[in-house]
């Protein structure tokens, strides 16, 4: 099957993008500069084409006490121009997909990885029985991409409004960037300020184009899939089929702000509340430092004295840190930070430390 292209890609090439396959649509790997792209981000802003994640829009009279239904966290406190993260379940307590959630006046936005698409709306087809509401996918007609960095606010302030500028974090407006109306988000994705911008796919070459213009005094640069993947472990991010897949539960993988313990019944409710009041997690996901400089694949293991004890996901350099992080499970006897346990591929093998989630930034 062929890739989709993003609604971005005329600006990418401009920009010298050096393109890859993912999720489905051709994104931008790098462009010809990964760590100083990375180093935008870091202490400017960066320009990120969100284009590997999909939107879904539910509307309808019963939409508040449906979605409610049918995710983890509470639908019923998020009014126009709130939001929040979530997660989607099956029955039996296993993770569908992490999502973010928005609110507008006559409809939610679900904002997730593209390849959680089909699943999710899937799932969400099977339980409108008698409910006045309608999902549909909105991916191909919004473009999305994302601005962070410490110079976003500044550029946000420039081209939408300082009172645009100062949202908390998942709250969202709308706006406008140049005369082209948007909806502005404000977003943590890789825990330090950032924001989402969702644009008419018809207009989003010109928006990425005004932004990049406004931005040029502010140090603003594309970035591409390789910087975004250090800076996606260093903030802790998960990403589904990376990190977290249907065989994880919710409380393994994400965390508390994702989910809420009062609110009504919704799939895989029962779960989540034995867990968090009767039980616990045999694992979760944590940070690594690994000595070295070499990146450990994926699937290497973790062992504490001649246990093992967890299974390596994610890693990457640190250019801040200067050092080797990762991600991955660690069974309950050893996810205390300070740990130090012994990390295994092959033949090889190296000491790893266990360490706090986000390694840099912080969460909302």
């Amino acid at each position: 099957m062929m890739a989709g292209s993003s609604p971005f890609k005329a600006q990418l090439q401009t920009a010298g993008a050096v393109f890859t396959e993912r999720w489905g649509v051709e994104l931008a790997e790098h462009f010809g500069d990964p760590r100083g792209e990375y180093a935008a981000v870091r202490h400017a802003v960066g320009l990120v084409d969100f284009s590997f994640r999909g939107l879904l829009e539910v509307t309808g009279g019963d939409r508040v006490r449906w979605l409610n239904g049918q995710i983890t966290n509470d639908a019923k406190q998020l009014g126009p121009g709130g939001g929040m993260l979530a997660a989607v379940l099956t029955a039996k307590g296993h993770l569908l997909s992490d999502l973010a959630v928005y609110g507008l006046p006559d409809a939610f936005w679900v904002d997730l990885n593209r390849d959680r698409l089909a699943p999710v709306a899937t799932s969400f087809d099977r339980y409108i029985i008698a409910d006045d509401v309608a999902v549909s996918n909105r991916s191909d007609r919004i473009a999305h991409l994302m601005l962070a960095g410490p110079a976003a606010r500044d550029l946000v302030a420039g081209v939408a409004g300082a009172e645009l500028a100062g949202l908390s974090p998942w709250q969202h407006r709308e706006a406008r960037i140049g005369g082209v109306p948007v909806r502005l988000m404000a977003t943590r994705w890789l825990a330090l300020p950032g924001y989402d911008v969702f644009v008419p796919a018809a207009q989003a070459g010109d928006v990425w184009a005004m932004l990049g213009q406004s931005g040029d005094r502010l140090g603003l640069r594309p970035v591409g899939l390789a910087a975004l993947e250090r800076l996606r472990v260093e903030a802790g991010w998960p990403w589904y089929g990376r990190d977290f897949d249907d065989s994880t539960l919710l409380m393994e993988a994400l965390t508390q702000e994702h989910v809420s313990f009062t609110k009504g019944c919704y799939i895989g409710q029962e779960v989540v509340i034995r867990i968090q009041h009767q039980g616990h997690i045999n694992k979760r996901l944590c940070g690594l430092f690994v000595e070295g400089g070499s990146v450990p694949p994926a699937g290497s293991t973790l062992h504490l004295g001649e246990r093992k004890v967890g299974t390596l996901t994610s890693a990457a350099v640190s250019p801040a840190l200067q050092r080797v992080i990762a991600l991955g499970y660690v069974r309950h006897e050893g996810w205390e930070p300070g740990t130090k346990l012994r990390l295994v591929s092959g033949d090889t093998s190296a000491e790893a430390e266990v360490a706090q989630l986000p390694f840099i930034g912080q969460r909302p």
